[in-house]
């Protein structure tokens, strides 16, 4: 079984979520804006620590030959 994150626009029409949103007073609106808002930050911060790892994870993992 794979996982995977829902979209937005998935979270928007989930029934569950919904009725959350509802018991909140959160418009349909104000949550797309929110997770949009969101999603655009993890993208920030992702793009911006995704070099240095990966070249520190290079450094680090020792090249086994395997034939």
């Amino acid at each position: 079984m794979t996982h995977r994150d829902l979209t937005i626009a998935e979270v928007l029409r989930d029934p569950l979520i919904r009725q959350v949103m509802r018991a909140d007073h959160i418009s349909v609106s104000r949550m797309a804006n929110l997770l949009q808002d969101a999603a655009r930050r993890q993208e920030l911060a992702l793009s911006a620590n995704i070099a240095p790892i990966a070249h520190a994870a290079a450094r680090s993992v020792p090249r086994i030959d395997l034939r």
